[in-house]
């Protein structure tokens, strides 16, 4: 499905490709950052699948954030 991104520049981009829609994204959160990073070395590396590994990086951190909230350090996990 195609995504309209309008700047606050006026620019305007249509596009259904996640690498490109995660490039024109001003970010601020490090979580978020850390998934657009994600993207980027993925659509360097392969090419394709930016999508899907964002998602899949955001499932993981979804499924994180319970151990995180109930206290259970990162290195018990492992």
């Amino acid at each position: 499905m195609d995504k309209l991104i309008h700047d606050d520049k006026g620019n305007a981009t249509i596009s259904n490709d996640g690498a490109t829609i995660m490039k024109l994204l001003d970010v601020v959160h490090p979580a978020a950052k850390i998934l657009v990073d994600i993207a980027k070395s993925q659509e360097s590396e392969v090419g394709d699948g930016t999508t899907r590994v964002v998602l899949f990086s955001e499932e993981f951190l979804k499924e994180t954030k319970l151990f995180i909230e109930n206290g259970v350090h990162s290195k018990s996990y492992t």
